[in-house]
């Protein structure tokens, strides 16, 4: 790969070759990975590889195309800006030598400087052409005597023009759509305003500068953990064979005295010592390799963004900066642990006396590793896999199991089952070696250092793993106290439809509309303010405003409205079933009302109580993939959960300290898997403080998770909604904002 600090004597093949073709790069692409490859060539493995993904040839990483090869996924890619760079010295420098013909004019005069807005080779008459013309003044020009003035060799680079005004440099970076642009994009598709806010390269890439130096500190530490990881691997490779090469000389003066009586046993005991030997090596030597090149390809990725940051090229910096950033967050989650891997093999040996026929036995310690598959969080489950190599643990119906130890030193197990894994493949003068894995379900629910242990059949310490388990935090917060666009005034519930997220802002009579990232979209007005707020299929946003039902068209329109006030004396929160009948609570009567769409009432349930179908402060209310009416009952510390017509069929919950007990449950929101996400309120009982979090349960009541983050609390939860991919998004009307977190 070609750097930063090449000098003008490197410019030669070892730089400019294709790792794939071999060849002088030809148009040369730049993979997520940092890896560049001519565009045919990549094309090539695309279309060899099924037309959208492949895997680089240098790092394996897996590559997706936004669109196949064949409809121009390839040429989507970003150009190697150095590269181009270099391609053009090296043309230049080729004119010494050979007939390198200027290519804007039809002289064919030889080309003695190349244009890098042009991208052309010029002659000295085509030099002048461009400094004497006003339109090409400013064009980047680099002469064959310039070529050996590193200055001059820094200043010179390819430039981007825009593809829509093609004779502007795109010099402008528009953050919120994260595009390079030129001045007159600034004025067409890019104006100042709410959506697009256009700035000079030179003002905004100092902080983007600064933010990919920050993500560079943080990988840097992967880095040292890497390290670690071969020191550890070197030592028990070293420490293997020295144990290994002692018991083989007790053996051999242990069986010198049974010469005669005893070969072929002794034999058979060298052949296995052997064997394990053998065997753990080329394991050992295989870890080694592996995080050798994870090591080697976070050393790349870094070198890389430190060249473009030594560069100090702006439009370079930015034109690459999602992809940097992209890569360099790929590179800080791949570390999984550090593995406890000493003496995972102990081979010893117990000589019996002579005058028994058996001269011995040897034990080897059958060991195992542990992996983690991705980052721990509290109250998200991780996958956890056993692997082993040793032949004798194959078989049989015995599974290992983990045993977890949780910073507060309570232990739990986790059942594996086995998963189908072929032999190990043999390297050159090996045979293959048996591999089995095991694989099972994490859902840690605290964090801090947990301790993973493998047992089997009685045995104890047969591999371990320690893991830092991360907080359960949000993802994404936003909104602040006020009446503008994205901020809120008592925001107290939300709705999910597809990819919009609808937010009752109740103070300021209004509801507003965001993206799943939270930029916001649009707002329409709400009087009196909204409470409860559901969704429907077609787009028909529903309503709890004052004691009235209201419903909107997806742009804001009134559609429909009919009172509540006839039954309800304080209605709350609102649902609705599929055939658009809707349910709302009535926190003053203790109740739950069924109405059909046109304000027909059904049916009533409810009083205040305690037992089924009675309530004491029925907060918010949702309905399930099957339309059962599920009621989170605030003051009786538990949900009820009621079939499509309002038939009373369980209830779930309790008050108390423990992870899944209940504390003022209000916002509730089931999803398409069957499980009901549950937010509660919180608050202060006999002195005792209760902490606002969030319970995943399954459909049946069976508790699954418990959120409480250690950062950026929730204080007054309330309303919530569930996305498709395992988010779920909270109204916090307290803190004036809503966060989002991942739940499944």
């Amino acid at each position: 790969m070609a750097t930063a600090r090449t000098t003008a004597e490197d410019f030669d093949d070892e730089f400019l070759t294709c790792p794939v073709c071999k060849e002088v790069y030809k148009d040369p692409k730049l993979l997520p990975c940092f890896h560049t490859f001519c565009q045919k060539c990549m094309e090539g493995l695309a279309n060899n590889s099924g037309g959208t993904r492949f895997n680089c040839p240098v790092c394996r990483s897996d590559v997706k195309l936004a669109s196949p090869a064949f409809a121009g996924g390839v040429d989507k890619l970003k150009s190697n800006f150095y590269i181009n760079k270099l391609l053009d010295f090296r043309k230049l420098r080729q004119s010494k030598t050979s007939q390198v013909l200027c290519q804007m004019c039809e002289s064919r005069i030889q080309a003695a400087a190349v244009c890098g807005d042009c991208v052309k080779m010029l002659c000295n008459n085509c030099v002048s052409a461009h400094r004497n013309t006003k339109e090409l003044q400013n064009h980047s020009i680099i002469t064959l005597y310039d070529l050996e003035n590193p200055t001059m060799r820094s200043r010179y680079a390819r430039q981007i023009h825009c593809p829509k005004h093609t004779d502007q440099r795109m010099t402008f970076y528009c953050e919120p759509c994260a595009t390079m642009v030129c001045i007159a994009c600034t004025v067409d598709d890019h104006r100042p305003g709410r959506n697009h806010d256009p700035k000079e390269l030179e003002k905004v890439a100092p902080k983007y500068r600064d933010s990919i130096k920050s993500q560079m500190r943080k990988t840097q530490a992967v880095v040292s953990q890497i390290k670690q990881k071969v020191e550890i691997l070197d030592k028990e490779l070293t420490a293997t064979a020295e144990n290994c090469d002692q018991v083989e000389r007790e053996v051999l003066r242990h069986y010198d005295e049974l010469i005669n009586k005893l070969q072929q046993e002794k034999q058979e005991m060298i052949t296995k010592i052997h064997k394990t030997k053998k065997d753990r090596k080329d394991e050992l030597i295989q870890e080694i390799e592996d995080v050798n090149r994870e090591l080697d390809k976070t050393n790349e990725g870094l070198a890389f963004c430190q060249d473009i940051l030594d560069r100090d090229n702006n439009t370079e910096l930015l034109f690459l900066r999602q992809q940097m950033e992209e890569r360099i967050r790929q590179l800080a989650l791949q570390q999984k642990g550090n593995r406890n891997l000493e003496g995972r093999t102990k081979v010893t040996f117990q000589p019996s006396s002579l005058s028994q026929v058996s001269g011995g036995s040897l034990s080897v310690f059958a060991g195992f590793s542990i992996d983690v598959q991705q980052p721990a969080v509290e109250s998200l489950p991780c996958s956890v896999t056993v692997p082993t190599n040793k032949a004798d643990l194959t078989g049989g119906d015995v599974a290992p199991q983990i045993e977890v130890t949780s910073p507060q030193g309570k232990t739990t197990l986790i059942q594996t089952t086995a998963h189908t894994s072929p032999p190990l493949a043999a390297g050159k003068g090996q045979t293959s070696r048996v591999s089995r894995v095991w694989g099972g379900e994490w859902r840690p629910q605290e964090s801090g250092k947990h301790t993973l242990g493998v047992c089997m059949g009685g045995n104890k310490d047969l591999g371990s793993l320690t893991v830092d388990v991360g907080s359960n935090n949000p993802v994404l917060r936003f909104g602040q106290k006020g009446s503008q666009q994205g901020q809120f005034d008592y925001p107290i519930d939300v709705a999910v439809r597809g990819d919009r997220l609808y937010v009752a802002d109740t103070y300021n009579q209004r509801v507003q509309v965001f993206d799943l990232s939270g930029k916001f979209c649009s707002p329409f007005s709400v009087n009196p303010g909204p409470v409860g707020l559901v969704v429907q299929t077609d787009g028909t946003i529903v309503v709890k405003s004052g004691k009235e039902v209201k419903k909107f068209s997806p742009s804001g329109k009134l559609l429909h409205k009919f009172p509540l006030g006839e039954y309800c004396t304080e209605p709350y929160g609102l649902a609705v079933q599929r055939d658009g009948r809707v349910v709302v609570t009535d926190i003053d009567q203790d109740s739950i009302f069924l109405f059909e769409a046109d304000g027909t009432l059904v049916k009533q349930v409810g009083g205040w109580g305690q037992g089924e179908g009675q309530f004491n402060w029925p907060s918010f209310v949702c309905v399930d993939k099957e339309d059962n009416i599920i009621v989170a009952d605030r003051d009786n510390n538990h949900v009820q959960v009621f079939d499509k017509d309002l038939n009373f069929k369980h209830k779930f919950g309790q008050y108390g300290r423990q992870p899944q007990d209940m504390f003022g449950p209000t916002g509730v929101s089931a999803d398409s898997r069957g499980n009901i996400v549950l937010a509660n309120i919180g608050g202060k009982t006999k002195g005792i403080k209760h902490s606002r979090k969030l319970h995943v349960f399954r459909a049946d009541g069976t508790w699954v998770a418990t959120i409480s983050s250690d950062g950026d609390n929730l204080n007054r939860p309330h309303g919530l909604a569930v996305t498709e991919d395992g988010h779920v998004f909270v109204a916090d009307f307290q803190d004036n904002c809503i966060r989002k977190y991942r739940y499944m």
